[in-house]
């Protein structure tokens, strides 16, 4: 089962997305949480568009409350979309990561999906553990890659 939260005034959220100044815009893109039942913590992550005003310049980044996040620079990504595209990859991860090992199932992962050479979409996947220590729930936030227009989000 995948879940997706927005930030939203009925919902708290744990982190947010900064507020827009006069030097940067942020647009909220994607919003996931989950908790570690075996460390008793929450786990949230926020995945936003930052726009330079002084040059238009922008990027996504996807701040975690507990780990490392990423930063997806448009001309990286275009970059890294071409060569997993002909490698016959439909995606590749960026950023921090936390891969399942033997006894821990654990999984964040920050994918960037690819059609035709191009991103397309990115998503969040976090997978923590159960008290017994058993994979817990799968929860993902996926959303449009961004181009220069305004970019939307949706559920996975």
């Amino acid at each position: 089962m995948h879940l997706f939260a927005m930030a939203s005034p009925e919902n708290s959220t744990l982190i947010e997305a900064p507020a827009s100044n006069a030097v940067a815009a942020y647009e909220t893109l994607g919003y996931v949480e989950a908790h570690d039942d075996v460390l008793d913590l929450d786990y949230a992550f926020v995945a936003y568009k930052e726009t330079s005003r002084a040059t238009g310049e922008w990027r996504v980044r996807i701040r975690s409350s507990r780990t490392g996040g990423a930063v997806l620079e448009p001309l990286l990504m275009a970059y890294n979309a071409r060569v997993a595209w002909g490698e016959g990859r439909t995606w590749f991860s960026w950023g921090y990561t936390l891969e399942p090992q033997a006894g821990d199932p654990r999984l964040i992962q920050f994918r960037v999906y690819v059609r035709d050479g191009q991103p397309t979409e990115v998503e969040m996947l976090v997978r923590l553990r159960r008290a017994d220590h058993s994979a817990g729930e799968m929860r993902t936030a996926r959303f449009a890659w961004p181009h220069e227009e305004s970019a939307g989000s949706r559920a996975a």
